[in-house]
């Protein structure tokens, strides 16, 4: 399992030439652009090039393998472009595509050199999973550059290549050309969150964040007078933000940072109000009069939503105004619980209370396991464990005191869709109080939802600060599987003063027919996710579910109930509860 430590490496070199180790789309544009991969070097074993010595890399046209073998693999590929026997094909000055399924990492590549291929792009079979690729028996003998894309970016890159050429980059870029300065995700201070509470967000002193990044001098040139713009938009498109550090003296492969904690920073955003609604902070190089020559790294932006309901450090995607899991993880090393959690602690907290979870699942295609009936374990702890942040030697997971609690039940099979779980209670939460929120599954083939697409871990090193953690076998990560890849996992709160009075937190609720020999309608006063607690009339609980309100009606089923009577609490996704007696003849 990964895990990241807290201390920052003492060997910059490493870091700075890890920062541009990339693969990267070159032409069409409908595949431009840098992509997430993991690659195999010479530590693991591999005789491929070393990634982190500069100026080492390729690029040039992909080429599908095929050695002639018949038939479809359990992916729909076909068996023959996983190329674990001599290719038939000419890959002469080509990088190889290849599928990942049954034969060793280390074959498919020596077969794809000893076609005369360049280098080799492995499609994974599953989608989110990411690993290191063992060099099996013939790893040492390759000397090509070999990488692994995730399943999704690998089937794009394979369906544009049927509309014509496709190049890619890999490698390090380092000293390729004369003027080229950019930025890396790694490096960079990034909005706290992708979803901020509205109630947490009345004006600049209850929220606010600073603003920075490592400005690279890639190329072989110095370079002089480089400058950093930052800029914010509001919800409306209007800029609220826009600050320029320039100035800036780079020699070739060095670099500098702009952060508060140095001589050159930008100013701390805040505003006065906050609209809700979409925010985007954008980060720009230029140089000085000077054309960059890979001006990909220049600039990059990431947004942040201001709304009533949401937390989370996750992307919280423009269609769907949640979280939208990329990728899912579980650790390889995992025998019984493992949990992704979120962590909260504001001083105007007990604005709000925390009513459920928003998450998502997949299980590996292999395995032939379903979601189908899955049971998710949801808790809300109050972290109590006394540390001021990731340095201080208090800091653990050892005092976490459970405040709700909760089940969530797949209806069906929703491989990687966002659902609602909801606590069996709504918490009114406390200022100043850390709060750890958490999915757990006990399944050993569940896989549950993170994203790509914001790195945390500047956030991570800057503000010193839990965010996404993750619990496996009883032993918490603070950093999870790293801070590059947070987990998706969304709190659902709502307005404190919404809870505590009956009559705002209890709504009607009845079933039809009453009594029924099976099948009832529940009808409540809601609509959308609900959970249902069954208990018979000692408070055993009998029956958990989810279920799905459509007009204020689901269909329940009562289907292994024996027959009496049974209460029925239903807790729909804003924490609002009903009750009610079902009797089964």
């Amino acid at each position: 399992m990964k895990k990241l430590l807290l201390s920052i490496s003492a060997l910059f070199f490493v870091a700075y030439a890890s920062s541009q180790v990339i693969c990267k789309g070159v032409s069409p544009a409908a595949i431009a652009g840098n992509y997430t991969f993991t690659w195999a070097d010479p530590p693991g074993g591999w005789g491929t090039p070393d990634f982190l010595i500069p100026n080492t890399w390729v690029e040039d046209t992909l080429m599908l393998v095929e050695d002639g073998t018949p038939g479809l693999n359990p992916q729909g590929n076909p068996i023959s472009q996983e190329g674990c026997n001599p290719l038939i094909n000419d890959l002469t000055g080509k990088i190889a595509v290849i599928f990942r399924n049954t034969c060793e990492f280390g074959l498919k590549a020596i077969n794809a050199e000893n076609a005369g291929a360049v280098g080799v792009i492995i499609v994974n079979r599953n989608p989110g999973e990411w690993l290191n690729m063992g060099p099996g028996a013939s790893g040492a003998n390759v000397t090509i550059p070999v990488v692994m894309l995730d399943l999704t970016d690998g089937m794009n890159i394979i369906q544009e290549m049927q509309n014509g050429p496709v190049v890619m980059f890999i490698g390090n870029k380092i000293g390729m050309n004369p003027n080229d300065a950019g930025m890396s995700a790694a490096t960079t201070l990034i909005p706290k969150q992708g979803a901020v509470v509205s109630f947490l967000a009345q004006n600049g002193a209850e929220f606010n964040f600073d603003l920075g990044t490592r400005i690279y001098n890639y190329g072989n040139q110095g370079q002089a007078n480089v400058s950093l713009n930052a800029t914010v938009t509001d919800p409306s498109g209007t800029e609220v933000y826009n600050n320029t550090v320039s100035g800036l003296n780079i020699n070739a492969a060095d670099s500098v940072d702009v952060d508060p904690t140095q001589a050159n920073a930008l100013p701390q955003f805040s505003l006065a109000t906050y609209p809700m609604g979409r925010y985007t902070l954008t980060y720009t190089i230029a140089l000085d009069n000077t054309p960059d020559d890979d001006p990909s790294d220049n600039s990059v932006s990431y947004d942040f939503v201001i709304q009533d309901s949401l937390y989370t450090f996750a992307n919280v995607d423009v269609a769907t105004g949640n979280a939208t899991p990329s990728t899912h993880y579980r650790p390889s090393t995992n025998n019984a619980t493992y949990s992704i959690c979120t962590v909260l602690k504001d001083a105007n907290a007990s604005r709000i209370a925390a009513v459920g979870l928003h998450f998502s699942a997949t299980t590996a295609a292999a395995s032939g396991v379903t979601l189908d009936g899955e049971e998710i374990a949801l808790t809300l702890y109050k972290w109590e464990d006394p540390f001021t942040d990731l340095n201080d030697v208090n800091f653990g997971f050892n005092t976490l005191t459970q405040m709700a609690g909760g089940y969530y039940y797949y209806p069906s099979d929703l491989q990687g869709t966002l659902v609602y779980g909801a606590f069996d209670q709504a918490v009114v939460l406390e200022d100043n109080v850390r709060y750890l929120a958490c999915a757990q599954t006990v399944n050993l083939d569940v896989y549950l939802g993170f994203e790509s697409e914001r790195d945390h871990t500047w956030n991570y090193d800057y503000y010193l600060q839990p965010m996404s953690p993750i619990e496996s076998d009883g032993t918490y990560y603070a950093a999870g599987f790293g801070t590059d890849v947070p987990n998706a996992l969304v709190l659902r709160v709502i307005d404190a003063n919404n809870i505590g009075l009956s009559e705002v937190s209890t709504i009607n609720g009845k079933a039809y027919p009453n009594p029924s020999a099976g099948q009832i309608d529940i009808n409540i006063e809601g609509e959308g996710a609900a959970q249902v607690v069954v208990t018979d009339i000692t408070g055993k609980v009998v029956s958990r579910k989810s279920i799905h309100l459509v007009n204020g009606i689901s269909s329940y089923s009562l289907e292994g109930l024996s027959n009496g009577m049974y209460i029925f609490n239903v807790t729909l996704e804003n924490g609002k509860t009903a009750q009610f007696n079902v009797v089964k003849k």
